[in-house]
């Protein structure tokens, strides 16, 4: 048995909008809340308590994230300092959170909050800058300030 990307975006979509009605801005504190949660859930299988670097940390992530079929291709990759550019293709909940967006909504963010937990076990803190953008062609690009804690 599968689930199917569509119904996986709608269930998250609903329950996003629920809480958002629900909470307003507060929904940051769950979407935050829920990476750090998910990934004290597979750092153990990730190997990543033994890991020092958290680029490195970055790239097991990132390849669970496409191992599950959350996404078709992804890319972390520094373009400063401390500026980072998080590439992801095809993200299963792209319908769902773009429209939420649009609404004026929280949106779920759930590989997102799962990048900036990782940072946060290895001593920094990550804010998006600007809102994500998306492209024509599936991939949705956003830009991260890293600030270290």
């Amino acid at each position: 048995m599968s689930v199917k990307p569509e119904f996986f975006d709608l269930e998250l979509y609903s329950v996003y909008k629920a809480v958002n009605e629900v909470l307003g801005e507060k929904t940051w504190d769950i979407v935050w809340r829920a990476g750090e949660i998910l990934l004290d859930l597979i750092s153990k299988d990730l190997g990543l308590d033994d890991v020092d670097d958290p680029f490195e940390a970055l790239k097991r992530v990132a390849a669970w994230l496409k191992e599950m079929g959350y996404i078709s291709d992804i890319e972390v990759r520094k373009t400063g300092v401390d500026t980072v550019e998080y590439v992801m293709s095809d993200p299963i909940i792209t319908p769902g959170a773009k429209k939420l967006i649009e609404e004026g909504m929280v949106p779920p963010h759930v590989s997102t909050s799962l990048m900036f937990a990782t940072l946060k076990r290895y001593g920094y803190k990550a804010e998006m800058v600007g809102d994500p953008v998306f492209l024509d062609d599936g991939r949705v690009i956003e830009k991260w300030r890293l600030i270290k804690i």
